[in-house]
């Protein structure tokens, strides 16, 4: 689904006017107040005595107006929820114009700016940090993201090696989250698998470095390869090159830093990290605090001709102790690391986009059973891609190819012992390689129309996978906008795990190698947004979804329905979000080499609100509520108390290939388990400035509340280990948290 700005912004893109050529106008369109780009911002020449010229502007609030006569003329930015611009310019005969423009949410008078001729500049992204209103949609997905132990369906594995199978309710460990949620997340091109802190400690997205977070839940531009569920477009922000900006704060949690400013010449560089430590919440544990959490990201920019040059790394990691010895080993741990090598610039008539990335996500998992087992898993992925996006007349033409390499490997071997003690090892690549074409035009006056295709060759499989995409946008007078939308997907996926490879008699010999396959995905999408004034926006959407291929043993084919709210506020002094997700998920069929039925129905929903302001002085104040209910849960053994079952069925001689029945787990696990969770956290800060050998600085003191309500979710659950007990436990759960702490600005 296209963005909810970008949606609006469609509507006042109505018609697009001829041209003659004498010079060219181009630049940025972004907010005033978030600093983030503005697609499909309209910006026009009137001209007399013909028909104006006008053009929208791209995913990177880039707009570009040919054939412009020379001389003064005025040029007028046009945005739905933002007051227009109108600025004037001298055009000179055969030269360029660099404008860039910042529109306000309010509608406020502005003087007459005039610019002179000059050379197409870099296209660095704003360097305005994301406000927590533009993260909103993002912010309520990012409540039913799974730690990589399910994303990447370990827990699913380790049930399938003899005699680690669960014959009791006690002996499981739940993990939030389902075996794979088939989501696509892209940080600046590089796709990653869970770079949000799920624990709760700490904001799950950082808004100190990341600059925009689009999510397409449907009818995605046919650039994007994957994604069957979603797609997360995360893109960091360049450093602000005035000065060296300095920022460090720590409180009873957690620690964090930020540092960035110029390099030589034009380039920049901003770092970025944050920590959970938990000292200040040590006397709230009779055992030692099982969380830990970190992040770094690290941004370079610098101008390359008439483009722009950026590199982006990334690392995070979080673990949590589930093991009560407390082993070094008894600790489960996921993260990642990604780097990104991006080129911005004019090519041949096109505004280009080149990137090189690559990235990896490790997790492990301990487990019980005959002997303590260390499970772990690897997987990583590199991408090259080119985008190209140009004019052709009333027609924006979109474009580009892209190659990737998906790898993973799965490793199970005895706690303590050397490494050559391997029990069972799962590792598979697939390559992919695509291309694709995407155009939009005003079909009519107020109507729009987007459509493209993709075409990808998958290693593993013989013939051509086509996606088309469509999206229809048609403008409900000025202040709305509807969008249907629709197209398919596909990506590579683990297959089921139905088979072992037994080298030798004896298990810890054990190989196994399940392979890839290609999972497809249909959506069909609806989208109304509403600009309600007083700088708020409403947008509705529904969605309906079905999956072919799922890594599932019982049943390959899905579908779900789905229908979001968002009400969000980008005002000057007070901003907020308000979101609502309700879904659906059903599986259509049965496999008949199974005696159960395989058909389930399963719902949820999930509520994330967020609102922040300035109280006397300089003062501040943020809160923000995350609610969800009905999301799924994996099994897996718990990590010291599950007993062995074998159930296997030997079919040849020592190196042939063994079936294993996996144990059934008993059906008050295979119910989803109902546990809704409540996060209520609350800031309140207030800043004094002074003065140290010439140099001002900010010093803010805060006050954090975590867990208002006393109920914060954990990521791991299990059921009471008691004759009678059958509620499901949350583990390692926060009490109520009061956080002080201070950052210091310079």
């Amino acid at each position: 689904m296209l963005p909810l700005t970008a949606t609006l912004a469609l509507i006042a893109s109505l018609q697009v006017g001829p041209a003659q050529a004498t010079g060219l106008v181009w630049g940025q369109v972004r907010s005033e107040s978030s600093g983030a780009p503005l697609r499909f911002a309209v910006v026009e020449i009137p001209l007399s005595g013909r028909d104006d010229l006008r053009t929208s502007t791209d995913e990177n609030g880039i707009y570009i107006l040919r054939d412009v006569p020379a001389g003064r003329r005025v040029l007028r930015a046009t945005h739905i929820d933002h007051a227009p611009l109108d600025v004037q310019v001298s055009v000179p005969s055969g030269g360029r114009v660099s404008l860039d423009f910042a529109l306000r949410l309010r509608p406020v008078q502005l003087p007459v700016v005039f610019a002179r001729a000059a050379s197409i500049p870099t296209t660095r992204t704003d360097s305005t940090p994301s406000g927590i209103a533009a993260l909103g949609p993002a912010s309520v997905h990012v409540l039913e993201a799974s730690p990589g132990i399910a994303e990447l369906g370990l827990g699913e594995l380790t049930r399938a090696i003899p005699g680690y199978e669960p014959i009791d309710p006690s002996d499981v460990l739940y993990v939030r989250g389902g075996q794979a949620d088939m989501k696509l997340v892209l940080l600046d091109g590089a796709p990653v698998y869970a770079p949000f802190h799920l624990g709760g400690l700490i904001a799950a997205l950082d808004t100190d470095w990341l600059g925009t977070a689009n999510l397409y839940l449907g009818g995605a531009p046919a650039r994007f390869d994957g994604g069957l569920s979603y797609i997360m477009e995360l893109e960091s922000r360049s450093a602000r090159t005035g000065r060296v900006h300095t920022e460090v704060g720590a409180d009873m949690l957690s620690a964090r830093g930020r540092i960035e400013g110029p390099l030589v010449g034009d380039a920049g560089f901003l770092i970025a990290g944050r920590a959970v430590h938990g000292l200040g919440a040590e006397p709230f544990f009779s055992d030692a605090f099982p969380y830990r959490y970190g992040d770094a990201i690290a941004r370079f920019d610098a101008s390359v001709g008439d483009g722009e040059l950026s590199l982006t790394g990334f690392w995070n990691e979080e673990g949590i102790q589930l093991d009560s010895t407390s082993r070094a080993d008894g600790e489960t741990v996921w993260g990642n690391r990604a780097v990104s090598l991006r080129y911005r610039g004019h090519v041949l008539g096109s505004n280009a986009l080149f990137t090189l990335a690559a990235s990896s996500f490790r997790t492990a998992l301990p487990i019980g059973g005959i002997r303590p087992l260390l499970t772990s898993a690897e997987s990583s992925r590199s991408r090259l891609a080119a985008d190209f996006e140009r004019m052709a007349g009333p027609v924006r033409i979109a474009y580009g190819a892209s190659v990737d390499r998906m790898t993973f490997d799965y490793t199970a071997a005895v706690r303590g012992a050397e490494e050559d003690s391997v029990l069972l090892r799962a590792e598979g690549q697939g390559d992919s390689g695509g291309a694709y074409i995407d155009a939009s035009f005003n079909v009519l006056n107020g109507l729009r129309l987007r459509a493209g295709i993709r075409g990808d060759r998958f290693a593993l499989i013989d013939d051509m996978r086509f996606a088309p995409r469509i999206a229809l946008t048609l403008a409900l007078g000025q202040r709305a906008a509807i969008t249907v939308a629709g197209g398919r997907y596909h990506q590579y996926v683990r297959a089921p795990e139905d088979e072992i490879i037994f080298v030798g008699s004896v298990v810890h010999d054990a190989i196994a190698t399940p392979p890839l396959s290609v999972a497809r995905a249909s959506h069909v999408a609806m989208h109304l947004a509403q600009d309600l004034g007083d700088a708020m926006v409403l947008a509705l959407e529904g969605y309906y979804k079905a999956y072919d291929g799922l890594p599932s043993a019982i049943s390959d084919r899905a579908e779900s329905s789905g229908v979001e709210l968002w009400v969000r506020r980008d005002g000057e002094r007070l901003t907020g979000w308000l979101g609502y997700s309700l879904g659906w998920v059903w599986s259509s069929d049965a496999d008949d080499r199974y005696a159960v039925d395989a058909r389930r129905f399963a719902g949820r929903h999930l509520i994330s609100a967020g609102i922040a302001g300035p109280t006397f002085g300089r003062g501040a104040f943020d809160v923000r509520v995350s609610y969800g209910s009905g999301l799924p849960y994996t099994a897996i053994p718990e990590p010291d108390n599950a007993a062995p079952v074998f159930a296997m069925m030997e079919t040849g001689g020592p190196d042939a290939h063994i079936h294993t029945e996996v144990a059934s787990i008993p059906s008050a696990t295979l119910d989803q388990p109902e546990r809704p969770y409540l996060r209520i956290d609350a800031r309140v800060e207030h800043t004094w400035s002074g003065e140290l050998n010439g140099a001002v600085f900010d010093v803010t003191p805060y006050l954090k509340l975590l867990n208002a309500l006393n109920r914060r979710d954990a990521i791991f659950y299990h059921y009471d280990r008691t004759p009678t007990g059958t509620e499901l436990k949350p583990l390692a759960s926060l009490p109520v948290l009061p956080v002080l702490g201070v950052e210091w600005r310079f």
